[in-house]
């Protein structure tokens, strides 16, 4: 147990000192000069705990949510994706918030023109969204090309926009209390996309919800209609429509209150591993080779989502400690350790797992061996205080 202790003290040094307000993601700013939008916007950043610490080849799916100027539901949403990624529910994920203001929010959510322009506000916002935003995630922060939209009222509006004019790009659409009939779209336009198969040559999952109060009342009697036409008509197999009447809630809380459920379903298969780990596998007499049955377990979950899956910290920690530290097989849980050393070679709590599971080993050669490797990566960190890197190195001497 005593090791057990030291690891969640030194971690939870490593995410105080990561970020001080979520507990797996980083709090930042990305500012893009845009060209599309004529003018230099700053977007919320959060990229997970182990970004920093990540080999060149592990990439992770992005999270766009518009209306990251709402400062009670947005905080809200942040922390439902840090919970669930922390309990292994979903993957990490390099999430941006897009914040709007009175004066552009329905510009570049609508037709709508400025003088002598030939674009219309939302097709200069899908420009920058495509052209400059995602690129700039995507050569700068490790993203892959597994994009999640999360929109609400008039920004749920341009993500069903986005949805009929870049299905192929979008893997996941989520819009929430939204609408379909303002220009330029309308629901029969929308209905008549998502029925040609030709337009989902991918996997695409559509949720939408609308909650049951009178304020809500439009945007559910539309949902409701686009529900009915999905259940009632052929539509092409990559095509999944969900949509949810959330009970009692108002305009502004089926914002936040929407996304966990969704994001839960959009990912219930990733978190089925660990479950299927804790109360199947490990109930058998053997495991052959479990580390490589646990990649078998992300190779397939990686067919089903569409991108190569990470492990999850929790994956890796919670499957060591159980052959480590209940079934004694030091030699795998060393292996699931390095694991995630091939994942994440420069996050430095996986050193203090092996400093100790080779010391049960009697093998103190290598256990000091890892000892330096924690203290170098330590030492070597720029994204800490000098204080912050003393304190940590005070309990790997303890």
């Amino acid at each position: 147990m005593k090791i057990v202790n030291l690891v969640i003290i030194v971690s939870f040094f490593t995410n105080i000192a990561f970020g001080q307000d979520y507990l797996g993601y980083s709090n930042d700013s990305l500012i893009i000069k845009s060209v599309y939008l004529k003018e230099t916007i700053s977007l919320n950043l959060h990229v997970p705990e182990t970004f920093n610490f990540s080999a060149k080849s592990t990439k992770y799916p992005i999270t766009i949510i518009f209306d990251s100027q709402h400062e009670m539901t947005y905080p809200q949403i942040i922390n439902s994706i840090d919970l669930l990624t922390n309990e292994s529910q979903m993957p990490e994920t390099i999430i941006v918030g897009v914040p709007f203001n009175r004066n552009n929010r329905y510009y570049l959510t609508s037709s709508q023109k400025t003088k002598n322009d030939s674009l219309s506000g939302i097709e200069r916002m899908e420009k920058f969204l495509f052209g400059e935003l995602i690129p700039t995630l995507q050569k700068t922060y490790k993203a892959n090309d597994f994009i999640t939209l999360i929109g609400h009222s008039r920004t749920a509006f341009l993500v069903n926009y986005l949805t009929i004019n870049q299905s192929e790009r979008i893997d996941i659409a989520i819009a929430l209390s939204g609408f379909y009939s303002n220009e330029p779209l309308t629901i029969d336009i929308f209905k008549a996309y998502i029925s040609n198969t030709s337009n989902f040559p991918n996997k695409f999952r559509y949720y939408f919800t609308a909650g049951s109060t009178l304020e809500e009342e439009g945007y559910l009697i539309e949902c409701k209609d686009l529900s009915d036409y999905i259940s009632n008509n052929e539509i092409p197999k990559n095509f999944e429509g969900h949509f949810a009447e959330t009970p009692n809630a108002n305009h502004i809380t089926n914002f936040w209150v929407s996304v966990p459920p969704i994001l839960m379903d959009s990912y219930a298969d990733y978190n089925s591993i660990l479950n299927n780990w804790f109360y199947i596998k490990m109930k058998r007499d053997s495991i052959e080779n479990p580390v490589q049955e646990f990649e078998s377990d992300l190779s397939q979950e990686s067919k089903n989502l569409g991108f190569e899956v990470n492990p999850n910290l929790t994956h890796i920690f919670s499957l060591a400690s159980i052959f480590g530290y209940q079934k004694n097989d030091y030699a795998t849980a060393i292996e699931f350790i390095k694991l995630g050393q091939k994942y994440y070679p420069y996050y430095p709590d996986f050193d203090l797992e092996l400093i100790e599971y080779y010391k049960l080993l009697n093998d103190l050669e290598t256990s000091q061996f890892y000892k330096t490797e924690y203290r170098n990566k330590i030492t070597s960190r720029k994204d800490i205080s000098e204080v912050e890197k003393a304190e940590l190195l005070k309990y790997i001497e303890e």
